[in-house]
């Protein structure tokens, strides 16, 4: 088991990069011919960027600690919804968004708003978020929608203009948390955090020793919120 686990994970995407990369290092480096260095730098780097306890590492640069939750609204902002054809799904980040926002609204019963629109085509997120929540039993009296923000700042925007400068609780994935408050902040004087949706499942086990695609996306993902924050800093 072991073995075959650590052959996979070096012959399919990203691991098959990290070999043909230090396929090619190799070969240079038997015909001695200059670039060597370079293809085991790219094969190193890859390995990295693909593993589990670079990318938990990482994620500890964004990371912020949930506070109390004693806002008079819960804000579930949109993680994305997935669409193939004529079939729109709710999607995997949003989702266990929804079901943090489910288990606040069950210890702490007041509105929840979920805000989400659309960033080309398709349904706007806050709609798909409103159907799963009184799917799951949630009253429809109880969700505000707010449809028309397409990223964290109009997020805030939008949500400040329905509810007024009132104490609300947001909820997003973890990675996401610091760049929300970022926006929230400057809008709302009582902003509270409950986060969820982990970076990285990180086990301190082999596993997180060797490259796999997980890895891989939440290292894009986490690169994409530390541009955010810069961007938003200004």
């Amino acid at each position: 088991m072991l073995l075959s686990k650590v052959i996979g994970a070096f012959v399919t995407f990203p691991g098959l990069i990290v070999t043909l990369f230090l396929i090619l290092a190799g070969i240079f480096a038997i015909r001695r011919k200059k670039g060597w260095k370079f293809f085991l730098i790219l094969s190193a780097f890859f390995y990295i960027i693909s593993s589990s306890w670079f990318v938990y590492l990482l994620s500890k640069t964004i990371y912020i600690a949930d506070s109390k939750d004693e806002g008079t609204y819960i804000v579930i902002l949109g993680g994305g919804v997935d669409q193939f054809g004529n079939q729109t799904e709710i999607g995997a980040h949003t989702l266990r968004r929804l079901y943090k926002g489910i288990q606040l609204y069950k210890n702490k019963q007041r509105p929840i708003v979920v805000t989400g629109g659309v960033i080309s085509k398709g349904t706007p997120e806050a709609f798909v978020m409103k159907d799963v929540l009184v799917t799951l039993g949630i009253p429809e009296s109880d969700i505000i929608v707010e449809e028309k923000a397409r990223n964290t700042d109009e997020n805030a925007q939008y949500v400040r203009k329905m509810l007024g400068n009132v104490p609300v609780t947001i909820v997003t994935s973890s990675t996401h948390m610091r760049r929300s408050l970022l926006s929230f902040g400057k809008r709302f004087s009582k902003v509270y955090n409950i986060q969820c949706d982990v970076p990285i499942d990180f086990r301190n086990s082999y596993l997180d020793y060797l490259p796999n695609s997980g890895a891989f996306y939440s290292f894009c993902s986490i690169t994409h919120e530390l541009v955010g924050l810069v961007k938003y800093s200004f």
